[in-house]
């Protein structure tokens, strides 16, 4: 509940002043002059000022209001309500509601009225309340409002200052996403698949000679006594496979219509990433998250479980486009540093970025397995048909006053874009574009042989 209560006085309308100027100056000169007929006139405008100061409210009214709830999932609903306790002599209560990005409700919804009951002696209670949709991920103040309660015959009229607002997190929803190519370098026990090392586990991988540190029970003495040397049973360790997953936020290219308009570069990015985790922590894998080009957004270590997906949704939620200028920041570039060898890592990005298609290709560099999923729209590839609503969207701080300028300089970028791309791809680092369902099980199968066989690392 957040309070509103102002100590704020009733103050008269331009209808009381209107009529108490009217009845002030028309009738001395009707007495004066001896003229009924204007006597007769202001009679309506003295009888409004009479009646308005002698039912005008003596105590203030009290607001409370309450926003909720504050998370919801894209698509979900926010409720908005004002309580307000009016004195005797109030007549009415309306209120209006600031608009904000991305929660939208019928234009009927942001004005609300409600008339009070005449009731002498008692304070009164009254409810405003609508119902907002939040239609795109991210953390977004909702609620600020203007309220007002008048007396009757609309005379005085009280105002608090402006109605506060309310912090609401919407959560990414997930796009449709679901793969029978299991990772890489593992092969299932604990998730879907199976330490490459051995160690404590459950799932026999061989029989070798004992050595110093084998345990007394992992001799296989069947195998022993026929061979005359003792031989222990190996087993792979009980690990799952960890994914990262590297978001792109550097720039957010396109434009974003909410869940059920448009997809801009950074709505696909966050909708898969929101996919992907939940897959693969569903199947019981362990995955991270990091985000490239923000500030404040948390680095996610990886871990298995329900509470690993809110962890992530939350992350995700606070993304705040290119709000740092350099490459990444200190905690990023550490865990980016601390990512072990045979993790799969995800890189969803436009492609625009030199910062985040540079850290692809050093982490494969590194040695470990690295797939970049370019989320840029398919409207933005092509220049030729882009409207200068679409190129602002591209480049809000751009002069495009000249559209074929404008055309051209971003075919220009593209150009260099694909050329980027594809020396991602002659290098051997993959690319896809992100499609929904069945976007990564051919590249995963590539990845997945291609990871058997040797290949130099650079340490």
């Amino acid at each position: 509940m957040t309070r509103g209560d102002h100590p704020r006085p009733w103050e008269p309308t331009a209808a009381l002043v209107g009529a108490l100027l009217v009845t002030l100056a028309v009738l001395p000169l009707g007495l004066l002059t001896r003229r009924p007929d204007l006597v007769l006139l202001i009679v309506p405008a003295a009888s409004l000022a009479t009646w308005g100061l002698a039912t005008r409210p003596r105590t203030e009214p009290s607001v409370s209001t309450r926003i909720g709830p504050t998370v919801v999932a894209e698509g979900g609903a926010v409720g908005w309500h004002a309580y307000v306790t009016a004195p005797t002599g109030a007549h009415d209560v309306a209120a209006v509601i600031a608009p904000t990005a991305y929660i939208f409700g019928s234009p009927r919804d942001s004005a609300l009225a409600a008339n009070l009951p005449a009731v002498t002696g008692t304070a009164v209670p009254v409810e405003l309340g609508t119902t907002l949709v939040a239609t795109r991920w991210g953390r977004h103040e909702v609620g600020a409002a203007i309220l007002a309660v008048t007396s009757a015959l609309g005379t005085f009229r009280w105002t608090p200052r402006q109605l506060p607002d309310a912090t609401i997190i919407v959560l990414p929803g997930k796009e449709s996403f679901a793969t029978r190519t299991t990772m890489p370098h593992p092969r299932g026990i604990v998730g879907g698949n199976r330490s490459t090392r051995r160690g404590e586990g459950s799932d026999f991988a061989a029989v070798r000679p004992y050595g110093p540190g084998d345990r007394l029970s992992r001799i296989d003495w069947r195998l022993s006594t026929r061979t005359g040397v003792l031989q222990v049973a190996a087993m792979h360790a009980d690990l799952d496979t960890e994914v990262m997953l590297v978001v792109d936020a550097f720039h957010d290219l396109g434009t974003s219509g909410g869940v059920t308009g448009p997809a801009s570069s950074l709505d696909t990015a966050v909708r898969a990433a929101t996919a992907l985790a939940e897959h693969y922590l569903r199947v019981g894998e362990r995955v991270g998250l990091l985000v490239l080009g923000v500030s404040g957004v948390a680095p996610v270590r990886p871990h298995a479980g329900r509470m690993q997906f809110r962890r992530i949704q939350d992350s995700l939620a606070t993304i705040r486009p290119g709000s740092v200028r350099g490459s990444e920041d200190r905690a990023t570039a550490a865990l980016l540093a601390r990512i072990r060898l045979g993790a799969t890592v995800l890189v969803l990005t436009p492609g625009i970025s030199a910062a985040a298609l540079g850290r692809a290709s050093a982490l494969t560099a590194s040695g470990l397995t690295v797939l970049v999923i370019d989320t840029l729209p398919r409207a933005a590839t092509r220049a030729d048909r882009l409207e200068r609503a679409d190129l602002e969207a591209i480049a809000p701080f751009t002069d495009h006053r000249d559209l074929a300028a404008t055309r051209l300089a971003w075919r220009v970028r593209l150009l260099e874009r694909e050329a980027q791309l594809r020396r991602l791809r002659e290098s051997g680092l993959p690319v896809v574009s992100w499609v929904g369902p069945g976007s990564l099980d051919d590249v995963l199968r590539q990845l997945r042989r291609r990871a058997r066989a040797p290949h130099l690392v650079r340490r």
